[in-house]
């Protein structure tokens, strides 16, 4: 029979031990229920969220305790006859409970079992924390999980496993770090007949490269311990270290320190004895360190957790969330929805998660939150992900130029391998540059070149927003030069009407494989061959003559009666608006606005009859909409560009209408565009940051306002309302 006295004594209990934690973990400024996402429910439909700091990425279980996959940038998996993957590393965050019956990461999840459920993702402070009861049988427990992987320091992640008891007893904690088992794999880079299957939504090829554990070690004191693990992926040759320092709280008593060593996995136990409503709490430092970044990576991690161990938790977090507070300087605020502001929090903190200066890299659609499309950097990383990074963040989307610069020797190669001049950034990329894509999609590799143009485009995109000409000269200009090159050896000239066709490509709706002079192709090639020649110019350097011959005379399909776009040449009625509106946004066509009109309701046609599809080219066609002014058409774009693809219960964004393949950066990048640059108006222009046309807002938005924009070393604040667009000077 329940003692009622006692439960109503330890619910106080644990009132004020979860006071205390949300009192720790969160910070008043400007802080608001807009930047904090939550679930009651330990049962309902669950797409876990990730947090990250651009260097290292972890994904979320419901219990805060079991044991999820980590990602770092750079470390791939390359194993003879698959893909290059992103590898999982090292399982570093489990915490497991015995509670002398049963260990807590093994229970069936119910809402008899987990009780006063509660976890929260808090985006301003780059935490999350979850909270519960877990009943197993008339053993109650009240537990609090708080993680974060720390903004401050590239190196570190930090948990902290707090538990209440309602009875008195011998309890242990155990804290492991463990290989992964082997995947079974695929030779992806070998077979084109491997047919991609789903389970619980997730395409079976996708599962992450594997890592070995080659050294490892576990040390327990009196009040404190240590352990660590080495491990490299398949087939590379860059280390990974995981060392990790344990402590807790002092009033464990008679407490037993074991470690274990065996096989691939290494391990801390504590035994010890508890009393019914007395708080415990362990501290888990993490330091992460590849061998890309130090001589000697197991020193250098277990300094990073050493160090933050002896600065403590508050310390550690405190630096972590002042890092997240002075990013969030940087801030778009929606007034008059409240889920959309939610959903803008959400979208740039999961950029974020996986972006960071400094680092030289790309962003895979899935960031570092999952092995989605294998880790590689796709045309998502210059043409999605980029353009809202560069006026918000510009030192991390430097990163992102960077890592196509540093591709630029194997671009060069692969141009070669293809019998083209210049360079030829492969379809997926991998982490040195290199094509990696599965040979049941190769065509993609050998014909979807528009990667190529997107690439280049993003560049000059850079340096507009800078005004950094020692960067256009150093890093910019060589990827802008060299992939003009290429464009004028894949183009051909036409005798019978003077002009220059591409042909055979894989359009950008990829559905249309081996076409003629797909329009956005086309399109990206001209863009490229001009900013070539305006760099060239700006930098004094002798141009190439062929540039802009080539992009005067590139061909793009046209139909003069009907006054739209086909996407490509001699494309049929039922193609028709597939993609076509990508002309005008991100491309800048100059058309009159009937035209763009025209191809957006062809789109809107093609949308309604054929589905969404991706969640990509939707979340752009809102841009052009609002461009002509079309109110019509950009509510219709808008309802259909993001809230289909929303997976609760942290705003997570799916690749499709049906699919969990989650967490898509593609979708969250291309949604913030349309916010960035569609609600305000403002275009990056070689002129400079100018408001192109009028703004519109979404139903229900009175005013929009981005706080700290910058352009050229200067800082602006936005403010859209009553149809107007205000660029304030900071």
């Amino acid at each position: 029979m329940c003692d009622r006295n006692f439960f109503c004594s330890l619910s106080v209990v644990l009132c004020l031990f979860a006071g205390s934690v949300t009192a720790q973990t969160m910070k008043t400024e400007n802080q608001n229920s807009n930047f904090v996402l939550s679930t009651h429910s330990i049962t309902a439909k669950y797409a876990p969220t990730y947090l990250g700091n651009g260097n290292v990425g972890v994904s979320s279980s419901r219990l805060g305790t079991l044991p999820t996959h980590s990602y770092m940038a750079w470390i791939y998996e390359h194993h003879p006859g698959d893909v290059a993957r992103n590898a999982s590393l090292p399982g570093w965050d489990a915490i497991n409970f015995f509670d002398g019956m049963n260990w807590l990461n093994s229970v069936r999840l119910s809402g008899k079992v987990i009780r006063r459920y509660h976890q929260r993702l808090d985006l301003y402070n780059g935490t999350l924390s979850t909270a519960y009861d877990w009943a197993d049988g008339k053993k109650v427990t009240g537990i609090e999980v708080v993680s974060f992987v720390s903004r401050s320091n590239p190196n570190l992640a930090v948990m902290k496993f707090s538990f209440v008891p309602r009875y008195s007893g011998r309890v242990k904690v155990e804290l492991p770090i463990h290989e992964w088992p082997e995947p079974v794999r695929m030779k992806l880079a070998e077979i084109a007949d491997i047919k991609v299957k789903e389970t619980n939504g997730w395409p079976d090829v996708w599962y992450p490269g594997h890592m070995n554990v080659v050294q490892h070690s576990a040390f327990g004191g009196q009040q404190s311990a240590t352990q660590s693990v080495i491990a490299r992926a398949d087939g590379d040759t860059t280390d990974v270290a995981i060392s990790a320092e344990v402590t807790w709280s002092d009033n464990a008593s008679n407490a037993e320190v074991s470690s274990d060593t065996a096989g691939s996995k290494t391990s801390i136990t504590v035994a010890f004895d508890v009393k019914a409503g007395s708080s415990y709490t362990f501290y888990k430092f993490v330091g992460i360190v590849s061998s890309r970044d130090s001589g000697d990576p197991l020193a250098s991690a277990s300094k990073t957790a050493s160090s933050a161990m002896a600065s403590g938790f508050d310390k550690s977090l405190n630096d972590s969330q002042d890092a997240w507070h002075k990013l969030w300087r940087t801030d778009i605020v929606v007034k008059g929805n409240p889920q959309l502001q939610k959903v803008v929090h959400s979208s740039l903190f999961y950029l974020l998660c996986s972006a960071r200066a400094g680092t030289d890299f790309g962003i895979p659609p899935m960031g570092l939150s999952s092995a989605g499309y294998y880790g590689h950097i796709f045309w998502d990383s210059d043409t999605w992900m980029f353009p809202d990074l560069l006026l918000l963040h510009p030192d991390i989307a430097k990163s992102l130029v960077m890592f196509r610069y540093r591709a630029l020797p194997a671009a060069e190669a692969n141009a070669k391998l293809n019998h083209y001049e210049g360079a030829m950034y492969p379809w997926e990329s991998d982490e040195n540059g290199n094509e990696a894509c599965p040979k049941f999609a190769y065509q993609n590799a050998l014909y979807e070149n528009h990667v190529t143009g997107d690439v280049a485009f993003a560049q000059w995109q850079y340096f507009l927003a800078t005004g950094d000409t020692s960067w256009l000269r150093n890093y910019g200009y060589p990827v802008i030069s060299q992939t003009a090159d290429f464009w004028v050896s894949r183009s051909t000239y036409n005798q019978a009407d003077g002009k220059y066709d591409i042909n055979h490509v894989v359009s950008v709706d990829e559905g249309l494989v081996g076409v003629n002079n797909d329009a956005y192709t086309n399109l990206v090639a001209i863009r490229n061959l001009e900013i070539a020649t305006k760099a060239a110019e700006l930098l004094g350097e002798r141009s190439n003559p062929k540039w802009m011959e080539v992009a005067d005379r590139i061909y793009i399909p046209y139909d003069s009666t009907k006054h739209y776009y086909l996407t490509y040449e001699g494309a049929p009625p039922q193609s028709l608006g597939a993609v076509v509106p990508l002309l005008y946004y991100p491309l800048e066509l100059k058309v009159p606005n009937k035209v763009k009109a025209n191809d957006l309701r062809n789109a809107l046609t093609f949308i309604k009859k054929n589905g969404s599809g991706v969640m990509m080219g939707i979340t752009l066609y809102q841009n052009v909409a609002a461009e002509i002014q079309n109110r019509t058409l950009f509510n219709h774009f808008y309802e259909m560009s993001y809230k289909r693809y929303l997976r609760g219960p942290f705003n997570v964004f799916s690749e499709t209408t049906k699919s969990m393949h989650t967490n898509f950066l593609t979708g969250a990048g291309g949604f913030l565009q349309q916010v960035v640059f569609g609600y305000t108006g403002l275009r990056i222009t070689n002129k400079g940051l100018a408001t192109e046309f009028k703004p519109m807002l979404p139903p229900g938005v009175s005013e929009l306002q981005i706080h700290n924009l910058h352009f050229k070393g200067h800082h602006y604040d936005v403010t859209v309302k009553n149809d107007k667009t205000t660029l304030t000077e900071r």
